[in-house]
């Protein structure tokens, strides 16, 4: 492959697009490690309660903290994608460029150039690549690449490092 090589491509941010990307990057702890913010926070309220140390209605609220936080721990995909949907990029055309100078996802409210030399780490998952760097990382669905795009890719990190 030569230094020439461009490929550009156009996808909706869609519900279907978003969860495969929580699906494929996202680590879901089951342990009850993953509740300790609520449990404390339950905790808390509580006792702030029962000790009336402050007014009641500050007490309920700290209690409904506790609530919220242990339903957005046990529903963490749905409350993410729900999150990603009320957001402004939801079902905004996102324009992928892969070239010699890296990969460039842009759209109304992103543009973002990621250079072959600052990728740090290309984690391979069942139906795309993870790419991380400095400032972040960026799931590529191979629903978008095609299978030249995706070789080139693997070869530019390759010959990077």
């Amino acid at each position: 492959m030569t230094d020439s090589y461009t490929y550009t491509t156009t996808f909706k941010l869609s519900r279907e697009h978003l969860s495969e990307c929580f699906d494929q990057s996202v680590v879901v702890d089951t342990s009850i490690m993953a509740y300790k913010r609520a449990i404390i926070s339950l905790i808390f309220g509580t006792t702030l309660l029962v000790l009336n140390l402050v007014s009641d209605y500050l007490a309920f609220f700290v209690i409904a903290l506790g609530v919220l936080e242990v339903f957005s721990t046990h529903y963490r995909k749905t409350w993410w994608l729900w999150r990603q949907m009320f957001g402004k990029s939801y079902k905004s055309k996102v324009t992928l460029l892969v070239d010699a100078q890296g990969i460039n996802i842009s759209s109304t409210h992103v543009n973002n150039t990621i250079e072959w030399a600052s990728i740090s780490e290309l984690e391979k998952t069942e139906l795309g690549l993870i790419v991380r760097y400095p400032k972040g990382s960026d799931y590529l669905s191979l629903s978008t690449l095609d299978n030249t795009a995706h070789e080139y890719i693997l070869t530019q990190l390759d010959a990077s490092k």
